[in-house]
């Protein structure tokens, strides 16, 4: 805007702001709207007081009380043919939209005024001030109340002051009241005067309509402003094209009298309805191409964007609010808070909203007469919908739609609402949808991540085992572990000792996953470290590990371990059992005599008080021991049946003259071959020690 622009806007502005201080703090086009009822107010009110001046002066008392009855039938067509309004909504921007309506009731003012001049325009005035009145009794803002104060004095005035100076161009054109009839003579003048007054309505709107197309041009591009030139043409236009038919009404009851005026009357009440059903449907279809549309272009967007959700604000933000003929609107979830609030600066309480929501899961629509259930009774509100958004599998509300419709001429009433309703109810299932696919994402990737954690804690883990088993001259030794999970609680380990001896450790950690393997690492490395420091005393191995694992692991695990020194020359293993299975010594001679390795103290981990003693046992050649943890003896079958444990001593007496490993894959296959489909409840762990022959 130029500067001689500039400052006309500022004098305005500075004008308006003498009658509503806080018209500074409102946005540009609000600010706009706000002085364009302020500066019209001003200028109308002089011109509506002036216009009922005249009407005083013109009226004929005598022609009220001799035709008050015929008046009233009129007064009451007023009423109903402005009831039975016609309406136009057209999308000026996006997400902005301009309307108009009209009513057919020009035509009954017109013929009462060819019928009984001036004195009938009380008929329209009544009805303004009734209307106005009307609003004065509801709760409205500050800016809708100076909007309805400059739409009364404009109507005030148009009704006065536009029929003061075509009632005068008529009778000085020859015309009379009441109107002889329908000839050429009668005719020419009452359009003449129509005509006028429609001049004189235009002049009257002149300054409301220079300033806001002035304005508009800083908000709007070319082809936007000139439809709302022409919109605001046809808006104000259209009602006038049918008064010329009020010539025929007067002069039908002129001619003819009352029954046929009335018969015409009842085809104008028949266009009326027409003409709003017409409206009706014509917003209808535009409103629900509207919406299948956006809806189409929501879902495309959903399906291109990344799966991870990230962009879901962005296209919620581009496609819903124009979406709907919507003032405000809002999606709310109660794990994220807005997804989307529109307008930006619209600052919705949403939680009364949420929690009524939460408790009634259905859709609602409410119109402006209402009572809301989180609201006072007879709160002020406009039109709304409220649909719940459902979570894809448990069907249970997870957020919701919040859509304030615009204060257009549409009748908002509960059948119209509820139209909307199923659009709204597909966005909100096309949102819970993209919320799910993004949740789904997220626990993929969380899975992968775990996935790859636990491939490489494997790798870690598998890394704490012995790379080769240690070469004993007159000993066999396997080992084997299969973990039930992706990592393992038990492990075992040969700690190479002085003089030729070899520390055999296996050891179970309770629980089975991340947290037990972590405990066995620690627990291996402990034992690792103390036994090189006490070569010939596991009992001192295991105390010193146990105090080290209650200081340096805050769990409530505890660990199992069986740890023997061998002496590979005598034959003898000195041994601790800290609540370990026992394990099993079977003797070559007197056809496998089994031997069992007892406990000699509780599990590591539990008692920093704990003791434990030390044992020895002396290998005969061909005697065979048996280590194992609880998935060996332990091992479910389909039908949770448990192993017989028996089966370990069965096996060993089956193969006492086989190799070790030859005996280890034989009892391997006893367990898997019981378990069958089975998941393995738990990790199997297997050393045989055997002394040759």
């Amino acid at each position: 805007m130029n500067n001689t622009g500039d400052r006309i806007q500022s004098l305005f502005i500075s004008l308006a702001q003498n009658f509503r201080p806080d018209i500074a703090s409102l946005s540009g086009r609000q600010r706009q709207m706000a002085v364009a009822d302020i500066i019209t107010f001003l200028y109308s009110t002089p011109l509506a007081a002036a216009g009922i001046i005249w009407l005083i002066t013109a009226t004929k008392a005598s022609l009220l009380q001799q035709e008050w009855l015929f008046m009233m039938l009129l007064f009451l067509l007023i009423v109903l043919i402005s009831r039975l309004s016609y309406f136009l909504v057209i999308e000026v921007r996006r997400g902005e939209y301009a309307n108009a309506d009209g009513s057919l009731d020009g035509i009954i003012q017109w013929t009462a005024v060819f019928l009984f001049g001036p004195t009938a325009l009380w008929l329209g005035v009544v009805w303004a001030a009734m209307n106005y009145g009307w609003t004065l009794r509801k709760k409205y803002s500050t800016g809708d109340r100076w909007n309805q104060a400059r739409g009364f004095t404009l109507t005030i005035a148009c009704n006065t002051l536009a029929y003061w100076i075509a009632l005068a161009f008529y009778q000085l054109w020859g015309g009379v009241y009441p109107i002889n009839g329908l000839s050429p003579s009668d005719i020419w003048p009452a359009l003449g005067a129509i005509l006028i007054q429609f001049v004189m309505f235009m002049l009257i709107w002149s300054g409301y309509l220079a300033y806001t197309i002035w304005t508009e041009k800083l908000f709007t591009d070319v082809s936007s402003f000139r439809l709302i030139i022409w919109f605001i043409l046809i808006g104000l236009g259209s009602p006038h094209l049918s008064y010329p038919f009020a010539v025929l009404a007067a002069g039908l009851y002129i001619q003819n009298g009352l029954i046929t005026f009335l018969f015409f009357i009842t085809g104008l009440l028949v266009v009326a309805f027409l003409a709003r059903q017409l409206s009706w449907t014509a917003e209808t279809n535009r409103q629900q191409s509207r919406q299948l549309e956006k809806l189409e272009y929501l879902g495309r967007d959903l399906l291109t964007a990344p799966p991870d959700g990230s962009s879901l604000p962005d296209i919620l933000k581009e496609n819903i609010p124009h979406m709907f003929t919507s003032a405000r609107v809002a999606i709310w979830i109660t794990s994220q808070g807005f997804l989307l609030k529109h307008p930006d600066e619209w600052s919705p309480v949403f939680e009364p909203i949420w929690y009524w929501l939460s408790t009634h899961q259905i859709a609602q629509a409410f119109t402006a007469k209402d009572n809301l259930p989180w609201e006072k009774p007879n709160t002020q509100h406009s039109p709304m919908v409220i649909v719940p958004i459902l979570d894809v599998k448990s069907k249970q509300p997870i957020g919701g739609i919040y859509i304030v419709l615009q204060g257009l001429p549409i009748p908002w009433d509960i059948r119209w609402m509820t139209n909307l309703i199923p659009a709204i109810q597909s966005m909100a299932a096309q949102v819970a949808s993209a919320l799910y696919q993004a949740k789904v994402y997220s626990e993929t990737l969380a899975y992968q991540k775990t996935a790859q954690e636990l491939s490489l804690a494997r790798r870690i883990q598998s890394s704490f085992l012995p790379k080769e088993l240690p070469v004993l001259y007159g000993w066999q030794l396997t080992a084997a572990l299969e973990p039930a999970r992706e990592i393992a609680g038990d492990y075992y380990d040969f700690i190479p000792l002085s003089q030729g001896k070899l520390g055999i450790l296996i050891a179970d950690v309770a629980d089975k996953g991340l947290g037990p393997a972590l405990y066995m690492a620690l627990s291996r490395t402990l034992i690792r470290t103390y036994a090189a420091q006490y070569e010939t005393q596991p009992d001192a191995v295991i105390s010193a590990s146990n105090l080290r694992i209650l200081t340096d692991a805050r769990s409530n695990l505890f660990v199992t371990v069986f740890y023997g020194i061998l002496d590979p020359f005598s034959g003898r293993m000195t041994y601790c059992n800290a609540g370990h299975n026992p394990p099993r010594l079977i003797s070559a001679r007197d056809g496998g005599t089994v031997q069992t390795l007892a406990n000699t103290g509780m599990p590591l981990g539990i008692d920093a008080e704990a003791s434990w003693k030390r044992a020895s046992v002396q290998f005969e050649p061909g005697d065979i021991l048996l280590l194992y943890t609880d998935g060996v003896t332990d091992a479910q079958n389909a039908q949770g049946e448990f192993i017989d444990r028996g089966m370990l001593t069965n096996v060993i007496r089956d193969c006492l003259g086989a190799p070790a490993h030859e005996l280890q894959e034989a009892i391997l296959n006893e367990v898997h071959n019981f378990v069958g489909q089975a998941p393995q409840f738990d990790d199997i762990t297997l050393v045989i020690l055997k002394r040759e022959p």
